[in-house]
């Protein structure tokens, strides 16, 4: 969702190939702002599209569906910040994604969200039927928001896994976990603390195989 570093856009490149891998039937919905010399082939990323994407998908999403929601942005404490063409726009707010969720509620959804203080989301998106993966707690920056490669850290230690597909989602994200921290201590960085928050629901399929849950029918 935002047009200064090109690891943004690129982790949504690098989540969808897991996906493709998993199930390559899987429907891709993807808005971007890209950074300086990346395509522009797809939406941008602006609050008004990213509530029509999710409208639509409650509309067409059935319980038997799976919603895997990825976002990939700068992050200030309760935002998730929004820049096209180096301009900011109207960021995402904790209440906007809950209503956009809300019509999902019956929906098994696994809900990624890789910016900085994105803990701040966790709360106030808690659902039964949902799993929320965070890169941070809510008082911390992941890797001091310095983005130097091609991804941002934590979506790269997720989706950039080998094997990743058969790990359960919470043991998918407690690699994840292991990876960050071990980076963070190397490099002698602040722990950033990523998060995971499981629904009562969830619980069942969230020790599933990530392969065996996206593939269900």
């Amino acid at each position: 969702m935002h047009s200064q570093s090109k690891a943004f856009r690129n982790d949504v490149l690098l989540a969808e190939q897991r996906v493709k891998e998993i199930d390559p039937n899987a429907l891709m919905l993807k808005l971007a702002n890209p950074a300086r010399d990346q395509p522009t082939d797809w939406p941008q990323a602006t609050a008004e599209n990213f509530a029509l994407v999710m409208s639509k998908t409650a509309e067409v999403a059935r319980p038997r569906d799976r919603v895997l929601l990825f976002i990939s942005t700068h992050g200030n404490p309760g935002l998730l910040n929004i820049s096209a063409g180096g301009k900011n726009l109207q960021p995402l707010t904790p209440q906007a994604l809950s209503d956009a969720l809300a019509p999902l509620n019956k929906v098994p959804t696994l809900l990624v969200l890789s910016a900085c203080y994105s803990g701040t989301f966790v709360e106030p998106l808690k659902a039964p039927n949902r799993v929320v993966i965070t890169a941070t707690d809510a008082r911390r920056t992941s890797f001091q928001c310095k983005y130097g490669g091609n991804h941002t850290p934590f979506a790269e230690a997720l989706f950039g896994q080998a094997g990743g597909a058969s790990l359960s989602v919470t043991d998918w994200m407690s690699e994840a976990q292991n990876s960050i921290a071990a980076q963070e201590k190397r490099r002698k960085l602040p722990p950033s603390q990523p998060r995971i928050f499981v629904g009562e629901e969830a619980k069942a399929w969230a020790n599933q195989p990530l392969k065996h849950w996206l593939q269900a029918r």
